[in-house]
Formats: C-alpha cells, sequence, structure tokens
C-alpha cells in the first residue's frame, strides 16, 4: 500500500491550491448572486404584465358595468354578476401583488446571504495572506 508523501508539497502548492478553490468558490457565488439579479428583473416584468392585463380586464369590466347603469338597461342580476367579476380582479391583483411582493423578499433574502458569503470569502482571503 502507498502512502501519500506530505512533504513533497510545498507552502507556495498549498496557496496556490487554496487560492485556487477561494477564487472558484467566489465565481460559484458571484454566478448564483446574478441568477437572483435576473431572476429579480424577470419576476418584476412578470408581474407588471400580469397586473397590467388583470387591470385592463378590470377597467373593461368597470366600463361595461357604468354603461348599464348610464343607460338604466339590463337586470339586477347582470349588474351584480358584473360587480361579482370587478370584486374577483380586484382580489387577484392583490393576490399578485402580495404573491410578488414574497418572491421578491425571498429573492433578496438570498441576496443578502450571498453577499454575506462573498464577505465572508474575502474576510477569510485576507485572513489567510
Amino acid at each position: 500500500m502507498e502512502y501519500f508523501d506530505y512533504n513533497e508539497f510545498s507552502e507556495l502548492d498549498i496557496e496556490s491550491f487554496l487560492e485556487r478553490s477561494q477564487d472558484r468558490e467566489g465565481q460559484r457565488l458571484e454566478s448564483q448572486l446574478e441568477e437572483i439579479e435576473r431572476q429579480l428583473e424577470e419576476r418584476s416584468q412578470l408581474h407588471d404584465e400580469i397586473v397590467g392585463e388583470l387591470e385592463s380586464k378590470l377597467e373593461w369590466y368597470i366600463d361595461r358595468l357604468e354603461r348599464l347603469y348610464r343607460q338604466g338597461r339590463g337586470r339586477d342580476s347582470d349588474r351584480e354578476d358584473l360587480k361579482s367579476k370587478i370584486e374577483d380582479f380586484y382580489r387577484e391583483i392583490r393576490q399578485e401583488r402580495q404573491s410578488a411582493w414574497r418572491e421578491k423578499q425571498d429573492l433578496e433574502k438570498e441576496r443578502r446571504q450571498l453577499l454575506h458569503d462573498l464577505d465572508e470569502l474575502e474576510e477569510s482571503v485576507l485572513d489567510f495572506l
């Protein structure tokens, strides 16, 4: 059985190995940070699109209800149906905003943790040197 001879490695080899390991870890953390930034931007755009569509539909139902009242036409049940749909759209918009806020908070928490990890990595490099 062959044993590893630790005396073959110089201090420079160990330093070089540690530096490469820390560089790889730093690159991994930076990559994750960029991914979170991309996800935050993507989620923001998606949120804007969803809310925009819901608000557009909401406006259409509100206009329709206002026309029924102005014209004095339509049954009470038609008006109640429209009011119900309007309430549903308000509820969906509220839920979408809450969902987007929660997702953003989760991503921001991950982002803060990654920044903390990067700081610790940089401190460990300085301590090593």
